[in-house]
Order: C-alpha cells, then structure tokens, then sequence
C-alpha cells in the first residue's frame, strides 16, 4: 500500500467534521515543516501505541497542534 492509500485509508476513518477540516487544510496554501527525527519519533508513538504501551491523545489537540505549527 502506498502512503497516499494509507492516508486515504485513515482519513476514510475520521469523522466528517474532521474530515473537512483535513480537506481545508490540504487546500490551504499553508505548509507544514516535518523533520526526519519528529517523524521517526511520531513512527515509534505508533508503534507504542499499537503495542498498547502509550497513551492516546484528542484529535482536536493534534490539530490544534498542526495549525499552530
């Protein structure tokens, strides 16, 4: 699966509030910087996560979090 399926696959799985607000974002000429160590660290929370062994956080605060950059 390529990461545009895998994209598409979660955003399938979001509300449709949230899902527009994917979609305003992605529309939006606004970019977001990632770097390599905060998306290796984000991989590993996944890991955790799937493993059972981290915590959850709210949807509304990774976006928050996104749009503040």
């Amino acid at each position: 699966m390529s990461t545009a399926q895998g994209f598409y696959e979660v955003y399938k799985a979001l509300p449709k509030k949230v899902q527009q607000e994917v979609k305003r974002l992605i529309e939006s000429e606004e970019t977001i910087d990632i770097s390599l160590s905060a998306l290796n660290e984000s991989i590993e929370q996944v890991k955790l996560l799937k493993k059972g062994k981290a915590e959850t956080r709210p949807l509304s605060e990774l976006i928050t979090e996104l749009k503040n950059g």
